[in-house]
């Protein structure tokens, strides 16, 4: 009789350590196979159709290939795969209030980075490209980046990068603000007027060195130069010289002919 108790109580008291690890492992191996799952490229597009269906479709078309439901629309097919969807969405430029109305402005972003991701792989999906460029502006050469900035790029965003109107609703935005992966969108894609700069003369290395020198350009560098005077560039440079010189000049003249 007190084998038999001795052996009923070996038994609960193995079972009193089993059967907490067996209940602790089931929900563990339930939940671990979910949250790969989420993470899938299937999981990724899925959730970028639903957010597509939500807040792009009504303006963009039903299918990202197709064409859009309003002239002033662009067809996703044209501008640029999925790098520009996540140019526009990052820096907030979309989704937009209105199908009309003047140039577009960076913005806080309404979607969160992953969101972001899916609707980007999504759409370049869905019309063929799926590449969003990597940038390391530590790769980059400075003073080659700013030659080819100076060649391409200064002509409407200023030597300085303060940026400048174009005439109409077209604007070239400051890029003091820009991130590296930010210009290396803007080259593939060409948003906007800006003409798409690719092909072997923008290769991996030159993107890399042309973010490098934008980036050299942002805020709270020294201005060697003295004033800044809110980084315009020469014209309003010119514009202080020219009043305060010649007002300068106007005084003392008029202050000897005062004298005689």
């Amino acid at each position: 009789m007190r084998r038999t108790l001795v052996l009923l109580g070996g038994v609960g008291l193995l079972a009193l350590f089993l059967i907490p690890a067996t209940g602790s492992a089931s929900p563990g191996s339930a939940t671990r196979p979910a949250r790969m799952r989420a993470q899938t490229p299937e999981d990724t597009i899925k959730l970028g159709r639903s957010l597509y269906q939500q807040g792009c479709a009504s303006c963009h078309g039903i299918d990202p290939a197709g064409p859009s439901n309003y002239p002033t629309v662009p067809s996703l097919k044209d501008v640029g795969g999925a790098a520009a969807v996540d140019w526009v969405l990052r820096t907030g430029r979309m989704p937009w209030r209105s199908t009309v109305g003047p140039a577009i402005e960076r913005g806080k972003p309404k979607y969160n980075p992953p969101e972001i991701r899916a609707l980007s792989l999504y759409v370049g999906d869905a019309v063929g490209d799926t590449e969003i460029p990597t940038v390391d502006v530590s790769q980059g050469d400075v003073k080659r980046g700013r030659d080819l900035y100076a060649q391409a790029c200064a002509a409407c965003h200023g030597m300085n990068g303060a940026g400048a109107a174009l005439g109409g609703a077209n604007i070239a935005p400051s890029l003091r603000d820009v991130s590296p992966l930010d210009v290396a969108e803007a080259m593939k894609i060409g948003p906007g007027v800006m003409p798409v700069f690719a092909g072997s003369d923008y290769d991996a290395a030159a993107v890399n060195s042309v973010a490098a020198y934008v980036e050299s350009l942002k805020t709270g560098k020294d201005d060697v130069g003295g004033a800044p005077i809110g980084g315009k560039g020469p014209v309003p440079e010119g514009f202080v010289a020219w009043v305060i010189g010649l007002g300068t000049l106007i005084l003392v003249a008029k202050w000897i002919g005062g004298e005689h």
